[in-house]
């Protein structure tokens, strides 16, 4: 198993490298046309999502969101409390909508939510009870077209404390650092990647790869090591207090 360093490391490289700029999404969707069998989520307790399947969810949902506004440009909040599936369905339907992701907390301190709510102005909010709200049977599971450019906003990032940051992530400077990371620690089919406490973007990085996304069960907190065995983990990227507490 290999430890995947943190983004830190990675950043204090000697020299920049320079990419092709491409969206976060369409690699995604790239990989899931040329393998739409392979295996994209392993769940706790044996379930497997497979690229096709994953794909043509989020393609449902994402049609669902662009009929209530969602477009390269606008904000759709995340909640949590999802489960892990769920809420990669979602993130991926949002990017794939072209809409900007913003994470969101119930639970947070009172008012805060309601201050991050009318800064960004999502245009539609995905609910903490699974995806509530909106039709995920629409019929088309295809790709849905967009007008969406690497300088699009990709997600809103939250700074220290959880204060809202002025500038969002692009889709170009989340690819950057995704494409670092692959650089530094290559994964790619077979790989199964258990991704602990970090960024929600970091997620696209294995389904990027040919690689599959191992997913915690939130409901079945447990040692690190318990779920690498049981989820067959071949590389974990976790902050190093988290393998601590383990």
């Amino acid at each position: 198993m290999t430890a995947l360093a943190p983004e830190a490391a990675v950043a204090q490289a000697p020299a920049r490298r320079r990419y092709p700029p491409t969206t976060m999404i369409g690699p995604v969707e790239a990989q899931a046309a040329r393998t739409p069998s392979a295996s994209a989520l392993v769940l706790a307790g044996g379930g497997v999502v497979t690229y096709g399947e994953l794909n043509a969810s989020a393609n449902r949902l994402a049609r669902a969101l662009t009929a209530r506004g969602a477009r390269p440009g606008a904000v759709v909040g995340l909640t949590g409390g999802r489960a892990p599936a769920e809420l990669v369905t979602a993130l991926l339907a949002v990017a794939k909508s072209g809409a900007a992701y913003l994470p969101l907390d119930p639970t947070d301190a009172p008012g805060r939510l309601e201050r991050l709510l009318a800064e960004h102005a999502p245009v539609f909010v995905l609910g903490e009870e699974g995806l509530d709200g909106l039709p995920a049977d629409s019929p088309l599971a295809t790709d849905p077209p967009r007008a969406l450019t690497p300088q699009h906003p990709f997600g809103v990032g939250l700074g220290p404390g959880g204060r809202p940051q002025a500038v969002r992530l692009t889709h170009a400077e989340a690819d950057r650092r995704v494409r670092d990371l692959q650089a530094a620690h290559p994964l790619g089919p077979g790989d199964r990647v258990l991704q602990l406490g970090l960024p929600l973007w970091e997620f696209l990085w294995p389904l990027r790869t040919g690689a599959a996304v191992a997913l915690a069960d939130p409901q079945r907190p447990g040692e690190v090591g318990a779920l690498v065995r049981e989820l067959g983990v071949t590389a974990i990227r976790v902050a190093p207090g988290v393998l601590l507490d383990g």
